[in-house]
């Protein structure tokens, strides 16, 4: 099966299979025919997902080194969320309109990718068969039921 998919999506939806997987229990229930073929659609998912990553990481670290030099940034001190004194680096003042300006660009270039479609042919999921087999009480909730929904 064939379906489009914006980056963002696989994003959310790779972050709804990474804490799934943290729940021994959560995919219980599932048979062994639909946990593969999630299997397989979502290492699919995650190599969009680990591209997008990569590319905000890159746009992450340009800014940084821009920004976080001798000469554009000064050391300083704020408060940790335990209320600890935390070293930290702080853009001076006459560089900050750049700096957010280069965070402006940043965030449209990660939108603009957010929003590109990306075609995969998943090996589809029969959501009506699971939901028969199904305990009452089995661990999935509505979301998962969504997410999973996508590779029907």
């Amino acid at each position: 099966m064939t379906k489009e998919l914006l980056v963002m999506e696989c994003v959310n939806i790779n972050g709804w299979y990474n804490q799934v997987r943290q729940d021994k229990n959560k995919l219980n229930g599932l048979s062994v025919k639909t946990l593969w073929a999630l299997r397989k659609n979502m290492k699919k998912i995650s190599e969009v997902t680990d591209y997008f990553n990569e590319f905000k990481e890159n746009l992450e670290k340009e800014l940084r080194d821009e920004f976080f030099t001798d000469e554009k940034s000064e050391e300083t001190i704020v408060k940790d969320e335990n209320g600890n004194d935390t070293p930290a680096q702080k853009v001076k003042d006459e560089f900050l309109g750049d700096y957010q300006n280069k965070i402006t660009e940043i965030n449209g270039k990660l939108n603009e990718l957010a929003l590109t479609k990306e075609k995969f042919d998943f090996t589809p999921i029969d959501i009506e068969a699971e939901m028969d087999r199904l305990d009452i009480d089995c661990n999935l909730n509505m979301d998962d039921l969504d997410i999973l929904s996508v590779f029907e």
